[in-house]
């Protein structure tokens, strides 16, 4: 693997080309695999096709031995720097899980803590194969520091909460301008947490600022029964869909985190107002949120994508485990073994996350990004080959990840962590400071 090179206190990597032969390729998942080769030249694919690249000169050519290269997945909604809480605010419903234990911890959070806890959550992305990931959490120029040295791309999500102040609002002009030119690896969308926590003045003047940039808008939605039901009796029988809706946030589209009580009508207006769900299936089923109506938002012709959500109430970032319950939780749901394919998961975890990011990704095809990623298909569990992507969605896991290639560079290999800081340093630096959370949040073992 190619060696950092710290310039000025900052990570650089050489620029490198890469040429992955022998190797059975996905373009996407509504195309039919092929054998053939991947060319890279720095952060972009340069070739995708059945023969070689004649005249290609690469710096590195990787001979993939027959398995699959494919898209890099997309974590479309995340807590990176919750991973420093994994553990520890287990087999608790949402509300005590949060208010009783995470924002005590949170109330203590600093900026390195933060930084350390988004690079363990990294090298867990990937481990599993995730390239591109969009964060709702504290310190944003932290979390992009994280994600810059480990080169994945990155959307930053704000989460504002509470009532409407200057400060606030000053902060998300300023990280708009601040990240609108600055890297096409990063974006930065205008969020907050969600109708519960923010005041009615705090959404309109949001509202307000994504109008003028057009900017699409992010937030948690429709999570649990009780957050719909307090909605309705706030706000005049308005569900948390039509009570944004009214204050215009939505304007531009967006992004909204679980959806997982909302009714056709709600579904309905969100495809209107042009608004992609992030379902979060395994966060809402160990909080016992409930079941997203992803059959529904299929057949209405919305389209989909996969979060993880936090490591304090997954408590994994596996987009596999998250592809699994995506479509067999719905075959349970609807009675039907057909409701939702593998197929149709595969499309949430990568095309569909990477479009409603704004990046070019998802699909490996010339001019996108170089996030790939190689999985074994020699693998026990990926045997007989009798359809790829089905295995991919209901047998495969993080073992079968070989590689993970981010914007051109390797960043996983066989084992090897190349994310911007040794991953033992990483681990003790998390270990540490989830022990001080710990304490200063006044808990106990």
């Amino acid at each position: 693997m190619m060696p950092l090179i710290r310039s000025s206190g900052i990570f650089l990597w050489s620029h490198m080309k890469y040429r992955f032969f022998n190797a059975n390729v996905m373009i996407s998942p509504e195309q039919n695999i092929f054998k053939g080769e991947l060319c890279t030249d720095g952060a972009d694919i340069v070739y995708v096709g059945k023969k070689k690249n004649e005249g290609f000169i690469a710096d590195r050519e990787i001979d993939c031995n027959g398995n699959l290269l494919m898209s890099g997945f997309c974590n479309a909604h995340s807590h990176a720097a919750m991973s420093l809480f994994r553990g520890i605010a287990d087999d608790l419903p949402l509300e005590k899980w949060l208010f009783d234990r995470i924002f005590p911890m949170e109330d203590h959070l600093t900026e390195d803590d933060v930084y350390w806890g988004t690079l363990l959550q990294i090298a867990e992305f990937v481990r599993n194969g995730i390239t591109c990931f969009a964060d709702m959490y504290f310190y944003p120029d932290t979390i992009y520091e994280a994600a810059k040295k480990s080169n994945l791309a990155v959307a930053l999500c704000g989460g504002t909460n509470g009532e409407s102040n200057e400060k606030d609002l000053r902060f998300i002009r300023d990280h708009v301008d601040l990240y609108s030119t600055m890297s096409d690896r990063v974006r930065y969308i205008i969020g907050l947490h969600a109708e519960y926590t923010c005041e009615e003045n705090l959404i309109s003047d949001v509202s307000d600022i994504a109008a003028e940039y057009g900017s699409k808008t992010y937030i948690h939605l429709s999570e649990t029964l009780k957050e719909v039901g307090d909605c309705t009796v706030r706000h005049n029988r308005l569900t948390p869909p039509q009570y944004l809706h009214k204050l215009g946030f939505f304007e531009n589209g967006g992004l909204a985190a679980h959806c997982t009580y909302c009714d056709k009508d709600d579904l309905a207006l969100l495809k209107q107002c042009g608004v992609v769900p992030v379902v979060n299936a395994a966060s809402n089923l160990k909080l016992a949120s409930g079941v997203a109506p992803v059959y529904s938002m299929l057949r209405s012709g919305m389209k989909v994508a996969l979060g993880t959500d936090g490591s304090a109430s997954n408590n994994a970032t596996s987009m596999f485990r998250e592809m699994y319950l995506f479509s067999c939780l719905q075959k349970e749901a609807m009675k039907d073994a057909s409701a939702v394919s593998a197929e149709e998961a595969l499309t949430a975890a990568t095309v569909n996350g990477y479009e409603a990011l704004g990046f070019r990704g998802g699909v490996l095809k010339t001019g996108n990004f170089a996030d790939i990623i190689l999985i074994d298909l020699a693998a026990p569990n990926m045997r007989p080959l009798s359809d790829v992507k089905k295995n991919l969605v209901y047998s495969a896991d993080s073992s079968n990840v070989l590689m993970t290639v981010a914007g051109g560079k390797i960043v996983y290999e066989n084992g090897k962590y190349d994310i911007g800081e040794e991953i033992s340093t990483i681990y003790l630096e998390a270990e540490h400071r989830r022990d001080r959370l710990f304490k200063e949040a006044g808990f106990k073992e």
